[in-house]
């Protein structure tokens, strides 16, 4: 099984998807590593990870940033790619508008190729509608925000817009069942200089920028799955940060529009399972 922060870190995408070749580019596993540890793959001692210290420092400073934040808005673009049985990589990229208000609140607007969607927590219900298809999903759900999220994981079949970032202590989130970590350099991307990681895992390999600075966000993030064939990519931009913004209640309730459609989150899994075959 993927690790949580994979699975709902896809911000409103799907797992399952990996990585173009990566061409001549060699990288040596760190020969003088700044720590060593164990990772943990169900809670279990599994191997000692090797992190280099760049590498480190970075998830240590944005993962201190993160969980600093009490609310923050921010858009993302996501590109999920699907092999098909020939073997052709197909890509969805999706919009998704995100907010979030510690400890018990989020919201998210997104626009793909199934059309817009709305989702709203706001600490005691989850629910989610679609205009296209008049149609929306709403059940209790577990109070804050990392309860929700293995609830929507577990019981309704969705994943949790920017699930990585909502949780606490993101650093030793992100490094659970980590091998090899890898500090590749400082980059320009989005107009600012941004620290480039790259992560190896037994499935999967990930790689994160994180903005050079004291706002420390992640601004693009790449989820290689090794263990699809074709090893399919998830990649995310991540943009127009607003840390700490000013968010009602309102804003996270869910009221679904009149005349639309209610249906159980079992029977919207079972739609999307029918569309894909």
């Amino acid at each position: 099984m993927l690790p949580r922060w994979v699975f709902v870190g896809m911000i409103l995408g799907g797992v399952g998807c990996g990585a173009s070749s990566a061409g001549n580019l060699q990288l040596a596993a760190p020969e003088q590593p700044a720590q060593l540890r164990g990772t943990r793959t169900g809670g279990q001692a599994d191997a000692e990870a090797i992190i280099e210290p760049e590498a480190d420092a970075a998830l240590r400073r944005m993962s201190a940033y993160l969980d600093g934040l009490k609310s923050f808005r921010v858009d993302t673009t996501t590109i999920d790619e699907l092999v098909a049985n020939d073997g052709q990589k197909i890509q969805f990229v999706k919009e998704t508008q995100v907010a979030v208000r510690r400890p018990d609140k989020l919201l998210a607007e997104r626009i793909g190729p199934a059309g817009y969607v709305m989702l709203r927590y706001d600490g005691k219900k989850i629910g989610v509608y679609s205009p296209e298809l008049g149609i929306y999903a709403a059940e209790a759900a577990p109070a804050g925000l990392v309860s929700m999220i293995d609830f929507a994981r577990e019981r309704l079949h969705i994943d949790a817009p920017a699930g990585d970032l909502l949780l606490p202590d993101t650093y030793h989130e992100l490094l659970d069942g980590v091998r090899v970590g890898r500090y590749i350099g400082r980059e320009r991307i989005s107009g600012v200089y941004a620290y480039h990681l790259a992560m190896s895992e037994k499935d999967v390999d990930w790689q994160i920028w994180i903005k050079d600075g004291p706002d420390a966000v992640p601004l693009r993030y790449v989820i290689t799955t090794k263990s699809v064939p074709g090893r399919p990519q998830f990649s995310a931009e991540l943009s127009n940060w607003r840390p700490n913004v000013s968010l009602t209640d309102e804003e996270f309730e869910f009221k679904p529009p009149a005349g639309a459609k209610r249906m159980t989150f079992d029977e919207l899994q079972k739609m999307k399972q029918a569309v894909r075959g």
